[in-house]
């Protein structure tokens, strides 16, 4: 989150809670005691009327699109960051699926001891990153992160023509204690 962003979700917080609170305190007042009169004040009335000025209708109009802004703003922040559905590779647009698929049947099949649960690919500057959620045998898992390592780089350069810059393991659990 940028700092212009974190500025206008403060902004916007602040002013929620201020609003909030005065709402309360109306309510509160109005249920306190039924003589109490909360009249609405004079710009409101001018303004909901139509015999406000020009100036009294622009700052509405003004607040409004702020609101609004405040509203897609919060909306973006809130949206999960979208990880890009192809890569460009050399001609070819390659579907980061299919390669996320590719990597992880190889690695089920050639490296022993270890179940990919989910992998991920994505490109970074310096090659190929791929993260993978595995269950491994709880021996030997220096022997297998260097395999899988193997494994996924000469698959991924085999496909694209580009090298493996970074694999992460995670394991999630470890599986087959007895083999």
């Amino acid at each position: 989150m940028n700092a212009l962003a974190k500025g206008l979700a403060f902004v916007a917080a602040l002013c929620g809670v201020v609003f909030g609170l005065a709402g309360l305190v109306r309510a509160a007042a109005l249920a306190a005691d039924e003589g109490v009169v909360w009249e609405a004040p004079g710009w409101w009335a001018e303004l909901l009327d139509g015999g406000g000025s020009s100036l009294l209708t622009l700052l509405a109009v003004a607040f409004a699109a702020a609101a609004a802004l405040y509203l897609v703003v919060a909306v973006r922040q809130l949206a999960p960051p979208g990880a890009p559905a192809t890569a460009r590779v050399g001609d070819v647009d390659v579907k980061m699926a299919a390669l996320e698929r590719m990597v992880s049947q190889r690695l089920a099949t050639e490296v022993a001891g270890l179940t990919p649960l989910r992998v991920r690919v994505t490109w970074a500057d310096d090659g190929w990153d791929v993260n993978a959620l595995v269950d491994a045998r709880p021996r030997d898992l220096a022997g297998i992160r260097d395999q899988a390592v193997a494994v996924t780089g000469a698959e991924l350069h085999q496909a694209t023509g580009r090298d493996l810059g970074r694999l992460t393991l995670e394991v999630r659990r470890f599986a087959g204690h007895g083999e």
